[in-house]
Formats: C-alpha cells, sequence, structure tokens
C-alpha cells in the first residue's frame, strides 16, 4: 500500500533523475532528454504553483517510488505521471495514478483530467483504464490516445474539443 506527499523544493534532484530515466523518455511525448537549468527552473515554479499538484508516492518503508504530476488549468487538468526504475513491476502505477486523480477529484469534483497516451505504450493505456479513465477510441488507428477521468470522460462534446486541442486525429481500422 503507498502513501504520498507532495513535493518539496528539496526533491529536485529526485524528479530530475526520474524525468531522464530511458524509459520515461522514450513515453513522453517530448523525448528529448531534459538539461539541468530547464529542469531546476520548471521544478521550482511548479513546486510552488498552487494550481499544480505533484504527488510524491512512498511504499512501505517510506521509499519514493514514483511521481503523479497534475497541473489545473481552468476546468481540466494535465496530468504525468512515472515510477522510479528499480521499482517497475511492482504494480504500482495504477495504484499512484488512481491515488492521486482521485484526490485531486476530490478537491475539485467538476474538473476532467486529460492526458494523451502514446497508442504503443500498452502498459500506460491498461493503467489509465485501471485507474478509472475513459480511454478513447481504441480500436482506431492512431498515433497518440486521448485519456479523461472525472466530470465529463464520457462527454462526446468535450472529447472532441480535446482531440482538436492535442491534433489527434485518428483512421478507422478497417474490419
Amino acid at each position: 500500500m503507498l502513501s504520498f506527499r507532495f513535493a518539496l523544493e528539496s526533491d529536485i534532484d529526485l524528479y530530475f533523475n526520474w524525468v531522464n530515466d530511458a524509459l520515461v523518455r522514450k513515453n513522453s511525448l517530448n523525448t528529448k532528454k531534459i538539461n539541468l537549468d530547464d529542469h531546476v527552473a520548471w521544478f521550482t515554479e511548479k513546486v510552488k504553483d498552487p494550481n499544480v499538484f505533484m504527488y510524491l508516492f512512498l511504499n512501505e518503508q517510506q521509499v519514493s517510488v514514483g511521481q503523479v504530476i497534475i497541473e489545473r488549468k481552468e476546468n481540466w487538468a494535465s496530468v504525468g505521471q512515472s515510477v522510479a526504475k528499480e521499482h517497475r513491476g511492482k504494480r504500482y502505477s495504477s495504484e499512484m495514478l488512481s491515488k492521486g486523480t482521485d484526490d485531486y477529484l476530490t478537491k475539485f469534483p467538476n474538473d476532467t483530467i486529460v492526458s494523451v497516451v502514446k497508442s504503443n505504450n500498452i502498459s500506460s493505456i491498461k493503467m489509465s483504464i485501471n485507474s478509472g479513465f475513459n480511454v478513447v477510441n481504441p480500436n482506431q488507428d492512431c498515433d497518440k490516445m486521448l485519456v479523461l477521468k472525472g466530470s465529463r470522460q464520457d462527454d462526446q462534446g468535450y472529447i472532441m474539443k480535446f482531440k482538436r486541442f492535442f491534433k489527434l486525429g485518428c483512421r478507422d481500422q478497417k474490419p
């Protein structure tokens, strides 16, 4: 059973190591390595921002195992997550995503959490489903999948708005 706390400024190096992990970069929409100066500027801003929720997850031994970051926009939020390399395969990802997003939606029940996942990232798609997200059009030929959780996760007009926002065009698969 995992617990969480919110990130502190002293967690900056931990987050830097996690963001530059090879698998994290491979599965990110931005696959380029993050340089230290950019990370310091980003982290310092985000850790103080009241609209950013940086959940840091701990195992039973109080060891940091991963993070979920939710950034509130207007009536929606973006989400990102990573599990430390040495803690992968322990089934932490779904628990972290569920606990982080459920905590956020308790605070903002009218919001919807929106994310984009690469279609070839099967583990992230399964994790999204296991954490209560609606995976939009899973049977279409898309490079990226839209996933939503919250008050409007099944609202077709809302879904179309975010497909346009993220420029997600898909081709129907042939039977």
